[in-house]
């Protein structure tokens, strides 16, 4: 015998064997047993929350010859037999996914005004409706609005916004809500025993969990693991089957995420995990997920998870900075967000992800104190406002256009700012001292600068240092205005303030594209500059102020 899907198996065969949708059942079963029908029906809900069963179990209500004084389908008559095996002449179920165009909508209209067969009334069941044309739709307009008595129609879909606004105004809607992970678990539960398979609670747990609210889907993938690991299944299998990261590896890169070890561990961890086969965006909703967990952890509390993401929390909490503020952990989240934009916008995936876990570990695992987050985002940006001169250069333009890094006039806030490093004497060091001392000098004041420049090459020439990265994602962190702020202040300390500094990946080369500009005549000088120029023609020439002209002009 072919096998059958356990959805199919356990498929609810009356309204009391319906789950999770409460309300929607006993609002029909009653109006079944009342005889209180109308002639449109429009079930609208999630996937696999039991919109076309439900649907099955009200035609077999209508159409039982014994149903009982509840308003349930006795299921021995031969209307609910031939209900259920799909043999009924008077219930028609319609996938209008497949049969979406004007003609069958106009064979139904066709038959419409046909006698009921075998029951009291001809039922069509019309599943996607949403997928229906628009001429279909307003073929179907005119049944709804003046039906024959005995035709009742049960649309339904996932998406009822798709639906026109005269069609939905001729329904008596019913939402259905996704189901609960323990209403899930129960039924699963229910389904293992029946079926003698051994799951362990985390697997059973993570079915529930994936399965999103949707019943089909928590039995579909229980199905999936039964195929693969027979009787006995475990959290291993489940989680190789749905994709999910390995816990252990989600350890690893929440813990390099938060601790300032090498910028390595990072890209070291996301490459394992892409070589299991995991794609970024996976990679993205479970670091979102953890992240998302942790905060709940912090501020609300462990009730709100089950038993193995309990236990996991409770592990993973422990290894993580407990001085990390939500404010940190928000915006972690908000570089994920963004990261997956780029992603469904055709950004390289690899270059997308690395630089958004680069940035989460800025944030992360080199905090300010959680009053003065904020304070300290407005003075990175008030006092390394973009310089009028050339900025840095970027990858891009490196060749092609670059510019100089130069000291543009600093602000009073620049000035003020400048005494946050302290004076630093270097004048009788060797290179390799100064270079030892500039770096120890950032270390002091900002680690996070110091582990980016850990990631680079440091090339010094008399009038320029040189910071070669390896890879674009480290120097655009390097970009930020409080590192570009430190780099200078530090630099002009250790070497003087004429030197400048680039910001390089792999072979680039600094450029100058444009060379200083002279400094303005004074009144004097341009005087002379005058009669000298007089001098050579040998004649008087008209002189126009081009200040006082511009003055006027204005």
């Amino acid at each position: 015998m072919a096998h059958q899907a356990l959805y199919r198996i356990y498929r609810p065969r009356s309204f009391d064997e319906v789950i999770g949708q409460s309300r929607v059942v006993e609002t029909l079963r009653q109006a079944v047993r009342q005889s209180r029908l109308t002639h449109a029906y429009l079930f609208a809900g999630p996937r696999g929350t039991g919109k076309t069963s439900v649907a099955r179990i009200l035609a077999k209500a209508i159409q039982c010859e014994a149903l009982t004084e509840e308003g349930e389908p006795c299921l021995q008559c031969s209307a609910c037999i031939a209900v259920e095996k799909g043999q009924h002449l008077d219930v028609l179920e319609i996938d209008a996914a497949s049969n979406r165009g004007i003609d069958e909508i106009r064979e139904i209209k066709e038959r419409i005004d046909q006698s009921p067969v075998m029951g009291r009334y001809r039922i069509y069941i019309i599943d996607e409706v949403h997928m229906l044309t628009t001429e279909a739709f307003n073929a179907l307009l005119k049944t709804l609005e003046e039906p024959p008595p005995h035709v009742i129609f049960v649309l339904a879909t996932t998406e009822p916004q798709k639906l026109p606004v005269t069609v939905l105004s001729r329904c008596q809607r019913y939402e259905f809500q996704r189901l609960t992970v323990g209403l899930i678990e129960e039924r699963i539960r229910q389904v293992i025993a029946e079926e003698h398979v051994q799951v362990e609670p985390a697997a059973l747990e993570l079915i529930a969990e994936y399965a999103d609210g949707a019943m089909r889907d928590a039995l579909s993938l229980l199905d999936q693991t039964i195929a693969v690991s027979g009787k006995n299944i475990t959290y291993q299998t489940v989680s190789e089957l749905v994709g999910t990261v390995e816990p252990i590896m989600m350890e690893q890169i929440m813990t390099a995420l938060t601790s300032p070890t090498d910028l390595g561990d990072v890209m070291r961890t996301l490459d394992d995990i892409y070589r299991q086969g995991k794609d970024y965006r996976t990679v993205l909703r479970s670091i979102a997920q953890q992240i998302r967990d942790i905060v709940i952890w912090r501020q609300a509390g462990k009730d709100l998870f089950p038993q193995y993401r309990r236990e996991w929390l409770e592990q993973l909490d422990a290894r993580l900075p407990a001085k990390i503020s939500a404010a940190s952990w928000f915006h972690a989240l908000e570089l994920l967000a963004e990261a997956d934009t780029r992603l469904r916008s055709g950004f390289p995936a690899q270059l997308s992800v690395e630089l958004a876990l680069l940035k989460i570990r800025e944030e992360l695992a080199y905090p300010t104190e959680p009053s003065s987050v904020q304070e300290e985002r407005e003075r990175a940006h008030r006092v390394t406002s973009p310089p009028k001169a050339a900025p840095v250069v970027y990858a891009e333009e490196a060749v092609h256009n670059p510019e100089r890094v130069s000291s543009a006039p600093k602000s009073s806030a620049d000035k003020n700012h400048d005494n946050d490093v302290a004076p630093i004497d270097s004048q009788d060091m060797s290179q390799d001292e100064r270079l030892k001392l500039f770096l120890e000098a950032i270390r002091q004041e900002r680690p996070s600068t110091y582990a980016l420049l850990q990631e680079a090459r440091l090339q010094v020439t008399p009038k320029a240092l040189e910071v070669i990265f390896s890879f674009p994602a480290h120097r655009d962190l390097m970009m930020a205005s409080h590192h570009k702020a430190l780099l200078e202040q530090v630099l002009h300390k250790v070497y003087g303030p004429e030197m400048q500094y680039y910001l390089l990946v792999g072979n680039e080369r600094p450029v100058m594209v444009s060379k200083p500009t002279a400094p303005p005549l004074s009144q004097n000088d341009r005087a002379a500059l005058v009669d000298e120029i007089r001098s050579w023609f040998g004649a008087e020439l008209p002189v126009k102020n081009i200040e006082e002209s511009n003055e006027g002009g204005q």
